[in-house]
C-alpha cells in the first residue's frame, strides 16, 4: 500500500473564475493539496471547503477558468462535475465542509469511456466510475478529518489504474502557453503554436476535455478582463476590450455579459467592498 505524503499547494491557490475573492476568503476556508507523484499527470489538487457559523447565507459566484472535472463529497451532496460552462452560485449557510479531487483539463478521460463532451454542464452520480462509493462508504468517509479524507481519496482514484496519455499533456501545454502568451488568442494562432490542424485540435479537446478550445481562450480573455476590473478603481472599458483583440467596446461588453451575467460596469458596482 503506497503511502502518501500530503503538502499543501505551494502558492495561494486563488482560482480565476472566482467572481468574488474577498468575499469567499472572508466566509470560507479553502485548502488544496498537492497529489503524490504517482498521480500527479492526473490531479491538479485534492480539496477541502469549510465554513462555519455562517449567519447569511452567502452566494458564492464562480465561472470555471479552465475545463477541469471536480469529485466531490458532502453531506448534502456527492457527484462527479463536469465542465461548466456558464456562470453557478454556490451557497454557504451555517455550517458544512466539501472535500474533492480536482482532476487536470483532459485526465478525467483516463477514467470515463466516452467523450468528454458527454458531462458537459452535468453532475452525475460517482458510482458510474467510482463503484464502491455507495452511501456507507460515503458516510464514512466524511466522518474522517481533512488529512484521512483525502488519503482516502487518492486511494480511490488509483484503484481505477489510470495509464499515462500524452494527449492530457498536450491539452495542459497548450492551456498553459494560452495562459502565458497573449498572441494565442485564436485557435488558428494555437494551431500553428503547436503543428496540429485545426479541426484535430477541436477535436482534441471536445473527447478529453468536453469544450472546445474556442471556448478556453474565450474564457480566459473575459476572466483577465474580470480581474483588471477588480484591481482598477476606474477601469478604462475602450483600453480593457482594445487589450484583448476586440474589434470593439460593444463586442467585449456583450460577451461579458453572456459569461459573467452582468455587464462589466454592473460587475464593478456589485464587488464586495473591501
Amino acid at each position: 500500500m503506497m503511502s502518501d505524503v500530503l503538502q499543501k499547494s505551494a502558492e495561494n491557490y486563488e482560482p480565476r473564475g472566482r467572481l468574488d475573492p474577498v468575499g469567499f476568503e472572508r466566509h470560507v476556508r479553502f485548502v488544496t493539496y498537492l497529489p503524490p507523484a504517482d498521480l500527479a499527470p492526473f490531479i491538479e489538487h485534492c480539496w477541502t471547503i469549510r465554513w462555519d457559523k455562517v449567519e447569511e447565507p452567502y452566494h458564492s459566484a464562480e465561472v470555471m477558468h479552465r475545463p477541469y472535472v471536480d469529485l466531490f463529497f458532502s453531506g448534502p451532496q456527492s457527484g462527479i462535475q463536469g465542465t461548466f460552462r456558464g456562470k453557478r452560485i454556490y451557497v454557504a449557510t451555517a455550517s458544512g465542509r466539501i472535500v474533492g479531487v480536482r482532476f487536470r483539463p483532459g485526465a478525467f478521460h483516463a477514467f470515463w469511456a466516452g467523450t468528454l463532451a458527454d458531462l458537459q454542464d452535468k453532475i452525475i452520480d460517482v458510482q458510474q466510475v467510482f463503484a464502491q462509493t455507495d452511501s456507507r462508504y460515503i458516510e464514512n468517509l466524511l466522518t474522517l478529518n481533512d488529512q484521512a479524507v483525502t488519503h482516502e481519496l487518492l486511494t480511490l482514484v488509483r484503484a481505477q489504474r489510470p495509464q499515462l496519455d500524452a494527449n492530457i499533456e498536450l491539452i495542459n501545454a497548450i492551456i498553459a502557453a494560452i495562459e502565458g502568451d497573449e498572441n494565442l488568442q485564436t485557435v488558428n494562432a494555437v494551431a500553428k503554436a503547436f503543428s496540429r490542424s485545426e479541426r484535430w485540435l477541436q477535436q482534441l479537446f471536445r473527447d478529453y476535455v468536453g469544450v472546445g478550445l474556442k471556448w478556453l481562450l474565450q474564457r480566459h480573455k473575459l476572466l483577465a478582463a474580470a480581474h483588471q476590473i477588480r484591481a482598477t478603481d476606474q477601469p478604462n472599458w475602450v483600453t480593457i476590450a482594445y487589450d484583448l483583440g476586440y474589434s470593439s467596446q460593444q463586442h467585449f461588453i456583450t460577451d461579458f455579459k453572456q459569461v459573467l451575467g452582468k455587464t462589466p460596469l454592473q460587475y464593478k458596482k456589485e464587488l464586495t467592498a473591501l
